[in-house]
């Protein structure tokens, strides 16, 4: 009977909440030294700003197997913009990234920045799947490697603040 008489608290998605999850898909690069198609992981993490807005730290590897071989990681920061509607939360974004590409030959760096597309399925309070997709462009090789994508399922843990 208290809880009943007790004022409601605010629905929150994800303000004041802290995430760290854990991701595989697809990668797919377009350098013309390197095989195409490989494997992603990536580690991510982010603090709810807003309702609607969230900040993310991505930290990730692609692995490109059939020769000649390329594996390719990534260091990249996000603004979101989240849709909250209940259950499914779709979202979009930018960011910015730093990508360092091992191919046959020598180590290279390179700066990036892409759109960011996902939506996260809310299974409860402290836990979600995700499906995001990240075109990078990497800005600073246009002429031999002007895209690296990633499409990647992820499981997230939420943690209020």
């Amino acid at each position: 009977m208290l809880l009943a008489a007790a004022p409601p608290s605010s629905a929150r998605a994800y303000e004041d909440q802290l995430s760290f999850g854990i991701g595989a898909g697809y990668a797919y690069a377009t350098r013309s030294d390197s095989s195409h198609h490989g494997g992603f992981v990536n580690l991510e993490a982010s603090l709810g700003l807003s309702a609607t807005w969230s900040l993310r730290g991505v930290l990730g590897v692609g692995h490109h197997p059939e020769k000649p071989r390329l594996s390719e990681g990534v260091l990249g920061i996000e603004a979101l913009y989240l849709v909250d509607v209940l259950e499914f939360v779709p979202y979009a974004g930018i960011g910015v990234d730093g990508l360092l590409s091992i191919p046959r030959t020598e180590a290279q760096i390179a700066f990036g920045a892409h759109p960011v597309v996902g939506i996260d399925w809310l299974l409860d309070r402290s836990f979600l799947l995700g499906l995001c997709a990240r075109p990078i462009f990497i800005l600073s090789q246009l002429d031999r490697s002007p895209l690296y994508l990633s499409v990647t399922l992820s499981a997230t843990w939420l943690l209020d603040l």
